[in-house]
């Protein structure tokens, strides 16, 4: 019989956009998390609340229950241990780090501040940017000054710097909302579809480069951030990773219009110095900005250097996911990854509540 230690509650599901990748992540987390021992304690984030869930079908029917109520139980149960899989949204954004804090569960992803900051993508760039790496040139657009003065905004746009550009949503997971436009109408366009849901718009000059994603793991405390194998993600020019891409595996060439299969390289193709310090920046990322158990930042290379476009700390964990895919190239096979962000979680915890820090 499994002890209270031996049990991880396995949250996942959300009300926003990622609902449908989180669902596959748990699928496969719940898999890896039996074969390692532990006993999976499922819940669902609803629209009705949070389930909890009995039988082996994730996507099982369930009587809803308030948040609290169910870590209330579990926590006086001797949980101790949350494996998130709530990917973007409250789930990534501190908000369920808050949650779980108050209930004192170790849990995977950032906590607080770390989940804060590099949820939003104009927050992760002022803070990369003042540690002294490269972000490529952008602009914030607020909704209020848009609507007002739309003719302004685009000719500013056109002289701060040039074609193509690539708008973003700025609390858009999985890449959601990611557009790469290269005239004043799609860019328009673009921006305005953005603003209508979320009140601002980041507009980035487009790099051309190589692309790639470096997971980083926390592990024991003691010890070092561990990077794993970076992963290159091989896409013609104009053509953005967003999340259909993700999804399908697959893009539309812009040149023959054909369906092209998406191809990474891992280990990527590039010097070893260079990777070397890839490596170096992408902990240090990790480190100053607290992002927890396991953060998957990506970056681009151009002729200069290195630009960095984003953190994730609640990763996908699926089987088309870049961590499962990095860390078996790793020699990391997914049992031996949630092991150890487990293992993770608890050293976080530790850290998080030694010395009267807790909640950070």
């Amino acid at each position: 019989m499994s002890s209270a230690k031996d049990e991880v509650l396995l949250l996942f599901g959300g009300t926003w956009s990622e609902r449908d990748v989180s669902i596959k992540s748990a699928a496969e987390v719940r898999t890896w998390l039996e074969a390692a021992g532990f006993r999976i304690r499922p819940v669902r984030w609803d629209e009705t609340g949070w389930v909890s869930l009995d039988s082996d079908d994730l996507e099982a029917a369930g009587e809803p229950h308030e948040p609290w109520e169910l870590l209330n139980r579990y926590s006086s149960d001797g949980v101790e241990v949350v494996f998130n899989c709530l990917h973007g949204g409250p789930g990534e954004d501190g908000t369920v780090s808050a949650w779980l804090d108050m209930f004192k569960l170790a849990y995977t992803g950032a906590g607080v501040v770390g989940g804060a900051v590099s949820a939003c993508k104009i927050t992760f760039r002022q803070r990369v940017k003042g540690m002294g790496f490269k972000v490529p040139q952008a602009a914030v657009i607020h909704e209020d000054y848009w609507s007002k003065n739309i003719d302004v905004v685009i000719q500013r746009l056109r002289s701060a710097f040039s074609a193509p550009w690539v708008v973003k949503d700025p609390y858009g997971g999985s890449s959601d909302g990611v557009k790469v436009v290269d005239n004043m109408s799609q860019l328009q366009e673009a921006v305005s579809e953005t603003l209508k849901l979320q009140p601002m718009a980041l507009v980035e000059q487009y790099l051309v480069g190589q692309e790639f994603s470096v997971p980083c793991l926390s592990l024991r405390q003691g010890t070092q951030p561990q990077i794993l194998q970076p992963v290159e993600i091989c896409l013609p020019p104009g053509v953005p990773f967003d999340r259909q891409v993700k999804d399908n595996g697959k893009y539309v060439d812009p040149e023959s219009r054909k369906l092209c299969a998406l191809d990474y390289r891992c280990p990527p193709d590039i010097d070893s110095n260079l990777q070397l310090e890839l490596a170096r920046a992408v902990k240090q990322i990790h480190m100053e900005l607290d992002l927890g158990t396991c953060s998957r930042t990506d970056l681009i290379l151009t002729e200069e250097d290195f630009y960095f476009l984003e953190t994730n700390t609640c990763p996908g964990m699926t089987e088309r996911s870049l961590v499962p895919y990095s860390a078996r190239e790793s020699g990391l096979e997914g049992v031996e990854l949630v092991r150890r962000m487990v293992e993770g979680a608890i050293a976080q915890h530790l850290k998080r509540w030694s010395g009267g820090a807790g909640g950070r």
